[in-house]
């Protein structure tokens, strides 16, 4: 079980990994947990079961391993005892940047290992809002107006980048909505209202990240999310509505309760939400149609939730992200399916399609002649 790493949503990845770890079949399964700390080594040990732990590491309580590009490698190296710690397959829980971005999915596809989620390419483009509007609307999904602009431009002149979003067809209107590329749980977002707030709003979001997405800002509208599950064919989940206390969906809405913690045990199951809700049977199809439709055009694989937003004052429906790891693995939309898809069960069946995944692309014919070197 791999998670942690550095980034702004380390703390959710820990709590969507002792989620899983507590939902997998214990009998089926030896599970190792090996946490990725900010500092960029991996440690191993009994403490990492412990939530209470992550809050006050020391690691002088676990072991620090390696994990090696070696297909010969069979698992992670305890160097300072020589000792390899054998790993079958790998099952991802992390979050946000070098996790869930496709560098650890580098990193295991040099090792030719099994791995749950989905690959490199499709998760890289899937943790790029900008290049994943840009993919599925090329599908036929629809999205909200939308353009990126660069910290470097933005360096050079912050009126002519303030000039050219302005320009840009759909954005001429207030307010505009202002977030991070590549972050997730609503960090670094913003909604502007006029031409001094889209200039803090820009500062604020390139503090996270140097890509930043600038896309209106729908004032009536409804937020519906759905996840998938890979598989022959991948399945679609009932939809969702998560309810936020202000404007914006914030990371306390998500993960927070009343400025304490003590429901963030939850992960993203804490979030207030109506699953299943009552709303116009045409909405919850057309929802499913594209998430299905995404799911295939940006070869995912494992469980991923797609995000939409639904234009009250017109009806319609625009893509607003994928998470191609979402938090809690979003196992409280399979519990309401019908049929009803518990938690240790997707987990299994994420597990054999890793497997069925690696075996296909270990079946492929590797030339590896020297020819050109004489």
């Amino acid at each position: 079980m791999l998670f942690g790493s550095r980034s702004s949503e380390h703390e959710i990845s820990i709590l969507t990994a002792l989620q899983a770890i507590s939902a997998m079949d214990s009998l089926a399964y030896d599970i190792m947990p090996v946490y990725l700390h900010p500092n960029g080594k991996f440690y191993v040990g009994k403490k990492l079961f412990e939530k209470s732990f992550y809050r006050q590491f020391a690691s002088d309580q676990v072991e620090e391993v390696t994990l090696l590009p070696d297909p010969q490698s069979k698992g992670f190296v305890n160097l300072a005892k020589g000792q390899l710690l054998p790993v079958d397959l790998y099952f991802l829980c992390f979050h946000g940047q070098y996790g869930e971005d496709g560098c650890i999915q580098g990193l295991l596809e040099l090792k030719r290992a099994a791995y749950t989620g989905s690959s490199l390419l499709a998760t890289a483009v899937a943790m790029n809002k900008y290049i994943c509007k840009l993919v599925v609307k090329e599908y036929g999904i629809p999205t909200l107006p939308h353009v990126r602009v660069r910290k470097e431009e933005a360096l050079r002149s912050f009126r002519q980048c303030q000039e050219a979003i302005r320009a840009t067809p759909g954005l001429t209107a207030w307010p505009l909505f202002v977030k991070p590329c590549q972050l997730g749980s609503s960090i670094g977002i913003s909604i502007a209202k006029n031409e001094r707030e889209l200039q803090a709003a820009l500062a604020k979001a390139f503090y996270y990240d140097n890509e930043v997405l600038i896309e209106p800002a729908l004032t009536n509208f409804m937020e519906i999310n759905i996840a998938v599950l890979g598989g022959d064919p991948p399945i679609a989940s009932v939809v969702e509505i998560p309810k936020a206390t202000g404007a914006l969906l914030s990371y306390e809405d998500k993960y927070l309760r009343g400025g304490k913690k003590g429901s963030s045990q939850e992960g993203m199951a804490a979030l207030s939400r109506v699953i299943n809700p009552d709303i116009d049977p045409a909405i919850k199809n057309e929802i499913t149609g594209y998430a299905l439709k995404a799911f295939s055009a940006l070869g995912c694989s494992g469980v991923g939730r797609f995000d939409f937003m639904v234009d009250l004052t017109d009806g319609k429906i625009y893509f607003n992200e994928l998470n191609p790891i979402p938090g809690s693995l979003s196992f409280y939309l399979w519990e309401k399916s019908h049929p009803q898809l518990l938690y240790t069960e997707m987990i299994n069946q994420m597990i054999q399609e890793a497997q069925k995944l690696r075996n296909a692309k270990l079946s492929l014919q590797q030339n590896l002649e020297f020819k050109a070197l004489k």
